[in-house]
């Protein structure tokens, strides 16, 4: 399961993830996500991973989207951290 809360202050856009990032729940934050930039275009956009308990190939590849488009990322288990340090390094390649 999977819970997804949109916070919007003056400046970002935060879509805060709550559970596990796998399989049919990545359609949810994908649609989630597209919505969000869609309603708010030119805003910076973040995802909050700090309460993602796990993540699959599938969420992961989302996560790698969510970069390349612009989107940063807020992690502070290991899991979220080892998943967004590896995408951010190799955005930068």
């Amino acid at each position: 399961m999977l819970r997804v809360t949109t916070h919007i202050d003056d400046m970002t856009i935060t879509l805060q993830l709550e559970g596990r990032l796998a399989g049919p729940t990545v359609i949810e934050a994908e649609r989630c996500w597209q919505v969000a930039c869609q309603e708010n275009p030119g805003r910076p956009m973040r995802m909050d991973l700090r309460a993602v308990t796990f993540i699959d190939q599938q969420g992961k590849s989302f996560l790698k989207s969510v970069f390349q488009q612009g989107g940063s990322f807020q992690s502070s288990g290991c899991l979220t951290k080892a998943y967004v340090e590896e995408i951010t390094r190799a955005g930068q390649e």
